[in-house]
């Protein structure tokens, strides 16, 4: 049996818009919140994927549009509630959902659908190699202190 894994992305751009003044969060929250590299997280993921033969998956903001208010069993519109905060329900069929937990169910459905339709990665080296993670570079990226002891010298 061949299990197809993928990890699915959204567009984060704009991020820092959501964090910014005016929209009720303190000055320190906002900061916290900026503090850090979105983009940089995003990257050391697709790196860490692509090195475990990880395909990553891509989606846009239409794509991603209503992912954390739809309901991943009948796919009504959740209704929110100030008492559960950051829990979501459903009228339909009554269920109470995190809205983050919601949000990568929906995420995770999109992102398998566009898999689905992908073919299988070809492999080029057994898991743990050191696959370059750059298309078409044809010269491998060597970690010394990863890929230093798998090195060998020939001496003729």
């Amino acid at each position: 049996v061949q299990r197809r894994e993928a990890i699915v992305l959204e567009d984060i751009h704009g991020i820092r818009g959501l964090y910014r003044k005016g929209n009720g969060q303190t000055r320190k929250y906002r900061g916290r919140m900026n503090g850090w590299s979105f983009s940089e997280a995003q990257r050391q993921l697709e790196y860490k994927a692509r090195w475990a033969g990880l395909p990553i998956i891509h989606l846009s903001r239409r794509e991603t549009r209503g992912s954390s208010v739809t309901c991943p069993r009948c796919g009504e519109r959740l209704q929110s509630d100030k008492r559960l905060r950051r829990k979501l329900w459903c009228g339909k069929c009554r269920i109470v959902m995190d809205r983050d937990r919601v949000a990568a169910v929906i995420l995770a459905r999109r992102g398998r659908v566009r898999f689905a339709r992908s073919r299988p990665p070809i492999m080029i080296e057994a898991q743990g190699g050191a696959v370059e993670a750059v298309k078409g570079n044809p010269t491998p990226t060597v970690i010394p202190g990863v890929d230093a002891p798998k090195l060998t010298h020939n001496k003729s």
